[in-house]
């Protein structure tokens, strides 16, 4: 339960915490722990690895720190009382029972403040093990005590186990929601709260933003204390001006990609509304110069774009794109949403897109917070399958709006006003939706390449050749992608003919992947489109703040699938990027493996059988080599292995001996009909009195007599003897 505990604490500092550190303190507790339960070399070493286990944490917490890698105080402190549990438990029996309320204690403690929807596992499971401890310490010994007859009862402790886990669930289920948000701690006197100089920035210095996943979170008049270098800079970029300073500057530039870098006084009236919707571009380039230089934001302190709470890996889209002509992406799609869904969840106003709205609130739906710092343009940065967004205390349905593409924007605006936190809820897709969803089509070749080697649509039959259904087809193109080509943002493409010297190279940024991905999808025969955005790269994320900062230079480009029935997901075909990850559900796991091993399968099942039949045998044999392995190592204990090794057999055998029935008394009984096995029975009986209350024995007496009786009485013997008793 001690263990169970800190698994609760650990699954709290997993994701967020240096991996190798973490590990580094597990098996530093976990060596003490062992040093501890086994008492190696002497009982002195229970004392020193007791105060071992407790002090581990606060010593790797010093050593964190010197390292780069600070811990936060809080969770060394939850640690630390993990440890101390887990020290007590190895004590005494006084010791032990502390630690069975400390760890309750703490598990609950460490589900309540987790915000992962399967932490109430870990405290169900304690439960589950705390009622087993129960009954096994308490309850039958209460039965032990009767004064008659006395049977073990084997279905006490499993219902028990099954009654707690339901009475949790219920009580769970009846609670659930029915409490308000919690409240802050104000006054600083928690760590987590406000911290203390010798531990930030593991702590979190400032009341009012450690609680934040963003800063001070919906509360924009605390951001000013926290973030004042921001407004230092005077200029901010769109994602245009990102894209080409990341990526270079188009060869080509059309006229909305020109009007991109005018002001709104600058452009006619009859065009500024345009201006505005398109801040992010309106079409998108393949066909790029190197770049430059990288844009640097030296006269401020914060240099992110957007910052993220949310899990890292994640691609923020913006802008997307379904027509290409061979150099640049367009759009001629109309998703345009003007008035989206109301729905109050929580006191929260949610907007909702009409289309998808009946998926809110539902298990799938996660729900996570970005702030918007110096990014010029209307469009908000959301994941992919994003069904709504909240920002607080905003109730007007005409602040937010779907443009053409299928992208959330903020319409009549400049931009999206600087420090804006939006709550953005997006549905997850599971792996057997896109084995269920993507259906068999006809290719699409809106661009039919001719390349110096073969045409785009042999690249598609040869990377998918032996593939069967589309999900495979379109997982094998973005394999090859993956591991046959090189992400690198420098090259220069010849004129006109990005595809094919991206091909034919093998060798580009990640526009040239995104847009070959879409092309070879549409090769076999499913929809597909480019989009534009951010990536949430893992190692931006900030420990102390609990959030990541976007920069400029993470701009990125991938592509997106259609399913049947119109939701879209994405595949990231640009290595180095990490890949979505599509969870499959238990059904689909167990038919893929059954498809990939069926005859692995049939052999361990026919196996298995063979086993279960044969399994007297092998209990047999065990119990054979396991007799004089013991009485090598516990030559002291040789008589009552023997007498271990007898209850196996008869307990095997279908006659186990009844619960506080002296062992005397029950072998010399269910031998009587033997007069050979008697006189084995009570030549082993009298040798094991003799070596437990007079201590004369000649321990080779004692010896010849149990290698006698366990030559003799087998599992069959016992089998044979069990009927003659029953007859």
């Amino acid at each position: 339960m001690a263990l169970l505990s800190l698994t609760a604490v650990g699954a709290l500092r997993f994701p967020v915490e240096s991996r190798a550190m973490f590990v580094a303190e597990v098996l530093a507790i976990a060596v003490l722990f062992i040093v501890g339960l086994f008492r190696f070399p002497t009982s002195a070493a229970l004392l020193a690895s007791s105060i071992g286990v407790v002090v581990m944490p606060i010593t790797l917490a010093f050593i964190a720190r010197a390292c780069g890698s600070p811990i936060a105080f809080e969770m060394t402190a939850l640690t630390t009382f993990g440890t101390a549990s887990l020290a007590m438990a190895i004590g005494s029996r006084r010791t032990q029972a502390m630690s069975l309320v400390a760890s309750g204690f703490l598990t609950l403690f460490a589900v309540t403040i987790s915000d992962d929807r399967y932490a109430v596992v870990l405290a169900m499971a304690w439960m589950a093990v705390c009622v087993w401890h129960l009954v096994a310490n308490h309850w039958e010994r209460l039965e032990l005590c009767a004064v008659q007859q006395v049977r073990r009862g084997t279905g006490v402790r499993p219902m028990s186990v099954l009654a707690a886990i339901t009475l949790c669930v219920i009580s769970g289920w009846g609670v659930r929601d029915r409490f308000a948000e919690s409240k802050r701690f104000a006054s600083g006197f928690m760590p987590f709260s406000g911290g203390s100089h010798w531990s930030d920035p593991a702590a979190r210095s400032g009341v009012g933003t450690g609680d934040a996943a963003i800063a001070a979170k919906d509360h924009a008049e605390s951001f000013g204390a926290v973030e004042s270098d921001l407004f230092l800079e005077s200029t901010e970029s769109t994602l245009f001006d990102m894209f080409s300073d990341s990526i270079g500057e188009p060869k080509k530039k059309n006229k909305w990609e020109r009007r991109q870098a005018m002001t709104p006084d600058q452009v006619l009236e009859a065009h500024a509304k345009t201006a505005k919707s398109e801040k992010g571009g309106s079409s998108f380039s393949t066909d790029r110069v190197p770049p430059k230089k990288h844009l640097n934001l030296t006269d401020a302190t914060e240099k992110a774009v957007i910052q993220w709470a949310g899990p890292t890996g994640t691609r923020l889209a913006m802008n997307r794109y379904d027509t290409f002509d061979g150099v640049n992406w367009t759009n001629t799609a109309n998703h345009r949403q003007e008035t989206l869904s109301h729905h109050v969840q929580g006191n929260a106003d949610w907007f909702m897109d009409p289309t998808v709205a009946g998926s809110f609130g539902q298990s799938t739906t996660r729900v996570n917070q970005l702030k918007v710092l110096r990014l010029d343009s209307t469009r908000i940065p959301v994941p992919m399958t994003t069904t709504g967004v909240h920002v607080k205390e905003v109730d007007r349905p005409d602040f937010f709006a779907i443009d053409d593409d299928g992208s959330f924007f903020m319409p009549g605006r400049e931009k999206v006003p600087p420090l804006t936190v939006v709550h953005v809820a997006y549905a997850k897709v599971m792996e057997d939706e896109l084995w269920d969803g993507l259906s068999r089509g006809q290719p699409s070749k809106m661009v039919d390449l001719e390349l110096e080697d073969h045409r785009l649509e042999d690249y598609a039959a040869d990377w998918t050749a032996g593939c069967d259904h589309p999900y495979e087809k379109l997982r094998a193109i973005v394999e090859h992608l993956r591991s046959e080509f090189t992400f690198d943002r420098s090259v220069e493409t010849e004129a006109d003919r990005p595809i094919d010297d991206f091909l034919r190279s093998r060798r580009g940024g990640d526009h040239l992947f995104a847009t070959a991905a879409a092309l070879l999808a549409r090769q076999i025969g499913l929809q597909s489109r480019l989009v534009t955005g951010f990536y949430v790269r893992p190692s931006a994320f900030d420990v102390s703040a609990g959030h990541t900062n976007v920069l400029p230079d993470d701009v990125h480009v991938w592509t997106e699938v259609r399913l049947d029935d119109g939701r879209w997901f994405e595949i990231e075909p640009t290595p180095g990027y990490r890949q979505p990850i599509y969870t499959p559900s238990v059904w689909l796991v167990a038919a893929q493996l059954t498809a990939a091993y069926w005859p692995h399968a049939i052999a361990w099942i026919l196996a298995a059988g063979l086993l279960f039949a044969t399994r007297l045998f092998w209990i047999e044999l065990g119990l054979v080599v396991v007799y004089p392995i013991g009485a090598i190592v516990w030559p002291k204990k040789r008589t009552a292995l023997a007498m271990r090794v007898l209850q196996t057999r008869a307990r095997v055998a279908g006659c186990p001996r009844i619960a506080g029935r002296p062992q005397r008394d029950w072998l010399l009984a269910i031998t009587a009909t033997h007069q050979q096995l008697r006189d084995a029975a009570r030549q082993f009986c009298d040798a094991a009195d003799r070596a437990a209350f007079a201590g004369t024995s000649s321990s080779s007496f004692e010896h010849n007599a149990s290698k006698e009786l366990l030559m003799n009485l087998k599992i069959r013997v016992f089998r044979q003897l069990c009927k003659e008793e029953s007859a």
